[in-house]
């Protein structure tokens, strides 16, 4: 039988709507570029100045967006639903292409292996490199964190080259576990499609502008990852725990090296995310996140948001600024017998018009050896009777088996913002 292929009306306008769609869509396309100038380097999206007030984030975006962030990292393509929550309030996001480190297992030896997890990658490439939030490409993270096979460098660069042929409009970017020599050099010469450096620096954020000149890399960076020292750069006791500073000393630590290592280098940093805008057990709970497990806000929201607006938030969370144990600072070892009376003293701020309730917990000390992020198990925790001597001291026994603990003060306000210290201690 013959076919007649009718020209209907309806038929033109739907695909003169779809067309239009489509141009719409293409139009939601940031263009993001990295350029360089009389000052120095600068990143532009869409032709205007963009200056990257971002953190590593999975949640709390009202939050966020309030406290003067305009981009969130995230570390894979495995929560891509982050993408649309940015959007949805403003933000871009640093997307991360989940590199596999040596450390897990990989073998950069394997060409399986290898070409598998480039062919993945590059299909998350496609997928992703539209969206309208998409600001940069982050390929790997710390891979370069307890390895020995510079293959993985030529991984970095596939990726990267690829993502120069089929997106045009996004920067790519690689992430290293502070700076070295070796680093920069292997990533100069291995990695010529990479546009920026992303550099996750706690202690040594206090050194990487100068060693960004003295190692000769000649791109831009970002902080990717910064805050208060790590677990892995703390002091420790004589029976090997690490010792956590006070959520105060932390909070001011952030902002002073916001002030004099992120604003103090406009000719090469492009902006940073602090770490963390969650919460995760990291040697403890609260190292590293500025919320508490239970989602309340800590100081360090409250020091981000003066970084990011240059304003005191008007409602702000108590602060612990000192903790001591049986008269004995939080910097020093604390050893107790078993059952011992001890007595917590905590020293903490707070607005004169809050109402601020203190509450304790104990728990064992963490076992875990993991690094660079891995996943670690939260210790258990332990019943604690709390016998009230003022507003800010209290006595507790000592539990009764030998070992290592830590006990917990939380202050808290009525608006549920937060402050955290503790102290760990042998009992021997």
């Amino acid at each position: 039988m013959e076919r007649i292929r009718v020209n209907h009306p309806l038929g033109v306008v739907l695909l003169l709507l779809f067309a239009v769609a489509a141009l719409q869509g293409n139009a939601q396309i940031a263009h993001v570029q990295v350029i360089q100038n009389q000052s120095g380097f600068q990143l532009l999206r869409d032709g205007e100045p963009y200056f990257i007030k971002g953190a590593g984030a999975k949640g709390h975006f009202d939050l966020l967006q309030a406290s003067g962030a305009n981009s969130i990292r995230i570390w894979s393509t495995s929560r891509v639903d982050l993408l649309d929550s940015a959007a949805q309030h403003g933000m871009t996001v640093s997307m991360g292409l989940y590199v596999r480190p040596e450390r897990t297992g990989m073998d950069y030896n394997d060409p399986y292996a290898v070409r598998g997890q480039i062919e993945q990658l590059k299909t998350e490439i496609l997928k992703y490199k539209d969206h309208p939030a998409l600001l940069l490409w982050g390929i790997g993270n710390e891979m370069d964190l307890r390895y020995a096979n510079f293959k993985v460098w030529d991984t970095v660069e596939e990726l990267a080259r690829f993502i120069k042929e089929v997106d045009p409009h996004h920067p790519t970017m690689t992430v290293i576990a502070g700076l070295d020599p070796s680093k920069a050099f292997m990533i100069k010469t291995r990695c010529p499609s990479v546009d920026i450096l992303g550099i996750n620096a706690y202690g040594s954020i206090e050194n990487t502008p100068a060693n960004i000149r003295k190692f000769n890399w000649d791109k831009p960076y970002i902080f990717t990852e910064w805050g208060v020292n790590g677990p892995f750069e703390a002091p420790r006791t004589a029976w090997g725990a690490k010792i956590e500073p006070p959520n105060g000393i932390k909070a001011k630590t952030r902002q002073r090296r916001y002030k004099d290592r992120i604003l103090g280098d406009p000719e090469r940093c492009l902006g940073s995310y602090c770490f963390l805008w969650g919460q995760k057990q990291e040697s403890t709970a609260t190292w590293h996140g500025m919320f508490t497990a239970e989602g309340h806000p800590t100081e360090a929201v409250d020091v981000m948001y003066q970084c990011w607006t240059g304003a005191r938030p008007e409602e702000r969370a108590p602060s612990i600024v000192d903790i001591e144990l049986n008269g004995i600072g939080w910097r020093k070892d604390h050893v107790m017998l078993p059952g011992e009376e001890g007595v917590l003293h905590v020293n903490v701020e707070w607005d004169v018009d809050d109402a601020v309730t203190l509450e304790y917990r104990l728990y064992r000390e963490s076992q875990s050896q993991a690094i660079g992020g891995d996943v670690q198990e939260e210790p258990e925790e332990l019943a604690i009777e709390i016998k009230s001597i003022d507003a800010t001291t209290v006595r507790f026994n000592a539990p009764k088996k030998e070992g290592g603990y830590r006990i917990f003060a939380f202050a808290r306000n009525e608006r549920n913002q937060c402050s955290v210290a503790n102290v760990p201690f042998l009992i021997n």
